[in-house]
């Protein structure tokens, strides 16, 4: 596995044991993932306007490697179906990346601007109902966090 590709999935796997240590609050984490995945796409869109093709490579690969340490630490046991369907989210992100860089289309990198903005909504509820106090967080943020998670599976199986 390359260099980059590890710290990714590093970085995902620190994020996922700090939410189960601490009760989730490592939605905070992916919300920062997320936007290091738009600030790539951002930044790739003006270096594809400016036909900086090398530099665009340079930002989708890094979009690619948060998403792929995203991908590689779903958890399946006791993620169902929000798991199942982020799988189908990442895959199908990955997929319009690679067609972006290949066809060069501009359309196409503002849809998946828009696919991640939406799912990072729904990470930031997640994250916002963790900033409640510890006894608050098992009875009051759990109707938030299914109605987070449930929206941004929504929003993932509609990729």
């Amino acid at each position: 596995m390359a260099p980059l590709v590890q710290r990714g999935v590093k970085a995902y796997k620190a994020v996922e044991s700090e939410a189960t240590a601490h009760g989730g609050k490592g939605a905070e984490l992916v919300v920062l993932l997320y936007d290091g995945i738009l600030e790539s796409l951002v930044a790739g869109k003006g270096h594809l306007q400016r036909k900086e093709y090398q530099e665009l490579g340079r930002q989708f690969a890094r979009a690619l490697t948060i998403i792929s340490g995203l991908r590689e630490t779903l958890n399946f046991e006791q993620g169902r179906p929000v798991a199942k369907d982020l799988l189908r989210y990442y895959n199908s992100l990955t997929s319009q990346i690679i067609h972006v860089q290949t066809r060069r289309d501009i359309e196409l990198l503002d849809q998946c601007v828009e696919w991640v903005k939406s799912v990072r909504a729904a990470w930031a509820e997640l994250a916002q109902s963790d900033t409640g106090s510890v006894s608050d967080a098992r009875s009051e943020s759990e109707p938030s966090r299914l109605a987070a998670a449930r929206s941004g599976a929504a929003v993932a199986a509609a990729c």
